[in-house]
């Protein structure tokens, strides 16, 4: 019997076991769980990056353009005397080149790092010229002009360019302006819609991609020993440009005219041009008819002013590159940003203005 009793209390004592372990076991502990040696994710693993929208400008060094966006230069022709002035649009250039033409008036080529840079308006679009005609070439920019010169139109059929001629078939990337036209003239009334010219230019099947490379680097640069918070530039005895440092915005204003008697060049919506640098090229000018004149555009010696400080630089140029260098032949490295382009003839050196 004794042992019948101990057997019983022993069986209860069991039950009474696994009724209080199950009470103290919840399915839900262990349900979707992950074995102990796996670890949970930290914080760096559970952050997502987020993909650069923008990459740098070519032409400028800042990281302005679109990843999505190609970054082939688009150069155009602009008037720039008294009845083209003010043009539209032209403040939003990346680059800009100003050289002397015929009669001592001069014309702009306006460069944009792509068609999707280009605003909506403009203007005026204007014809050829051969110097400009070099450095597209020379920069692989899509060339963008109204008919041309003799020699221009002539130099456009050998040249390593490929070009736009706003007078022909434009598939709408070009029109005139009805008000322009009756406040200034047919000829300064022809405006480039960016919004537009992307597809005329994959109709025409241009590369979109860079083909050649920037003349200049961007980055640390030696500051210049001269002066440099003034510029003054003769282009003719009709065209002299000037240019005044801002020590806050770090940035040059430019004006039509001498330091003492210059007016701010302001586009069509009151903004006037500014950039970060100044490149002064010298060369030799010379007609190339009785009435159009060019550049050898082969090498020599300029100016770079930035940062209100200047000093002496070299060029070269041939058709695969336009490329600007230090003294010692170092290829030259400039501040980012916008860069004004002047060139003049070898007499204008004298004439040059640093203060």
């Amino acid at each position: 019997m004794l042992n019948k009793k101990i057997r019983q209390g022993i069986a209860a004592a069991c039950c009474l076991c696994l009724v209080f372990l199950s009470s103290c076991f919840n399915p839900q502990d262990t349900a979707g769980s992950e074995p102990e040696n796996s670890s949970a994710p930290t914080a760096e693993q559970t952050t997502t990056t987020t993909a650069p929208k923008f990459k740098a400008n070519p032409l400028t060094g800042i990281e302005d353009v679109k990843i999505a966006d190609w970054e082939r230069p688009v150069a155009f022709m602009i008037g720039n005397n008294d009845k083209s002035r003010p043009q539209l649009g032209i403040e939003k250039a990346d680059m800009y080149f100003e050289a002397e033409t015929e009669g001592g008036i001069t014309r702009i080529m306006a460069v944009f790092a792509g068609a999707a840079r280009v605003p909506e308006k403009l203007c005026p679009i204007r014809s050829a010229r051969t110097p400009f005609i070099k450095i597209a070439e020379s920069l692989g920019a899509i060339y963008c002009h109204a008919g041309g010169s003799r020699a221009g139109l002539a130099f456009l059929k050998t040249a390593d360019v490929d070009s736009i001629n706003a007078l022909g078939s434009s598939g709408g990337a070009f029109d005139r302006d009805d008000t322009l036209k009756k406040t200034k003239g047919t000829e300064y009334s022809l405006l480039a819609h960016g919004s537009k010219l992307l597809a005329r230019i994959k109709a025409l099947k241009f590369k979109t991609q860079p083909l050649k490379p920037s003349p200049f680097g961007f980055g640390e640069t030696t500051i210049g020993s001269g002066a440099g918070s003034r510029v003054q530039v003769r282009f003719s005895g009709a065209q002299t440009v000037s240019f005044q440092y801002d020590t806050q915005t770090k940035l040059y204003s430019k004006y039509n005219g001498t330091l003492e008697k210059g007016t701010a060049h302001k586009s069509y919506s009151g903004k006037t041009l500014t950039v970060s640098n100044i490149i002064i090229m010298y060369d030799e000018i010379y007609w190339e008819n009785k009435t159009t004149k060019d550049f050898r555009l082969i090498s020599g010696n300029g100016v770079l002013v930035s940062g209100g400080a200047s000093r002496q630089i070299r060029w070269n140029r041939n058709k695969d590159r336009l490329q600007f260098a230090e003294r010692d032949g170092t290829p030259l490295n400039i501040s980012p940003g916008k860069t004004y382009i002047c060139l003049t003839d070898l007499s204008n050196i004298d004439k040059t203005m640093l203060a």
